[in-house]
C-alpha cells in the first residue's frame, strides 16, 4: 500500500498548526486570568494601594495597552477595515447581539425568578456594589478596558483554534460564561450561580459568531462596549 506523501504532510502540518493556535489560546487565557495581578505588582511600589477597584483598574489597564502593544498590526488592520462592507457589519452585529441579548434576558428572568426566588446573581450582586463605591472608575473599567481585554481574549485568542463556526462560538461562550458566573462564587453553597453561564455563555455565543461573520475584533469590541455601557446605565439608573 502506497502512501500519499502529501496527504501525510499535510495531516502533519495541520496537527502542528493547531497546536501552535492551542498554545497561543493558553498564553491568552492565562494572560488574562494572571496578567492584570502581575502588572499590578511591578506598579506597586509606585502606587501601593489595597482598593479593589483601583488595583483591577492598573492591573486591566496595562493589560489591555500590552495586548494592544503585541497585537497593533492586526488591531490597526482591523480598524481600517471598519469602512468596509459598513451595513453588512452593522446587520451582522445588530442581529447577533439581539439573538444574544434576548436569550440572556430571558435565561436571567427564568433562574432569578424560578430557582432564586427573585434575587440576582452573585457577580451582578459585586458590580453593584462596586459601582456604589466608586462609580466612574467600575463604570470605566467594565465598558471601555473590560471588553477589550475579553473580545481579544476569548474572541481572538480562540478563533483559529476551531475551523467549525459553531464548535468555536459554543466553546467561547462556555468559557466566557464559566468565568462570569464563578467570578463572584465564595462558597461550595454558591454553586449554584453556575446557572448563569446559560444567559451570559449566550451572549458569548453570540459575540463569537459576530467576530466569525465579520471577521474584524473592533466590531466586537464596540458592540461588547455598547453592551456593557447600556447594562451599566440601567445599573446606576435603577439601583
Amino acid at each position: 500500500m502506497k502512501y500519499n506523501s502529501t496527504k501525510v504532510q499535510n495531516v502533519i502540518s495541520n496537527i502542528e498548526n493547531r497546536g501552535k493556535n492551542i498554545l497561543i489560546f493558553i498564553l491568552f487565557f492565562l494572560g488574562f486570568l494572571i496578567g492584570p495581578s502581575l502588572f499590578y505588582s511591578l506598579v506597586y511600589e509606585i502606587y501601593p494601594t489595597q482598593d479593589r477597584v483601583i488595583a483591577n483598574l492598573i492591573g486591566n489597564g496595562s493589560y489591555a495597552i500590552f495586548l494592544f502593544i503585541i497585537l497593533r498590526k492586526t488591531l490597526i488592520k482591523d480598524f481600517k477595515d471598519l469602512k468596509n462592507d459598513r451595513v453588512q457589519k452593522m446587520r451582522t452585529l445588530f442581529k447577533w447581539w439581539g439573538i444574544g441579548l434576548l436569550v440572556m434576558m430571558v435565561s436571567n428572568f427564568i433562574i432569578n425568578e424560578i430557582v432564586f426566588d427573585g434575587s440576582i446573581a452573585a457577580n451582578e450582586e459585586a458590580n453593584r456594589e462596586l459601582i456604589l463605591s466608586f462609580p466612574v472608575l467600575s463604570v470605566f473599567l467594565a465598558v471601555f478596558i473590560a471588553p477589550f481585554v475579553e473580545e481579544m481574549t476569548f474572541r481572538y485568542g480562540l478563533r483559529k483554534v476551531f475551523k467549525n463556526k459553531w464548535c468555536y462560538a459554543i466553546t467561547s461562550g462556555v468559557i466566557f460564561g464559566f468565568l462570569h458566573a464563578i467570578s463572584g462564587i465564595e462558597s461550595y453553597s454558591d454553586l449554584i450561580d453556575l446557572l448563569y453561564i446559560i444567559p451570559y455563555g449566550a451572549l458569548g455565543f453570540a459575540f463569537s459568531i459576530i467576530y466569525f461573520k465579520t471577521k474584524n475584533i473592533w466590531v466586537n469590541i464596540i458592540t461588547h462596549t455598547l453592551h456593557n455601557a447600556i447594562v451599566y446605565s440601567l445599573l446606576i439608573l435603577f439601583m
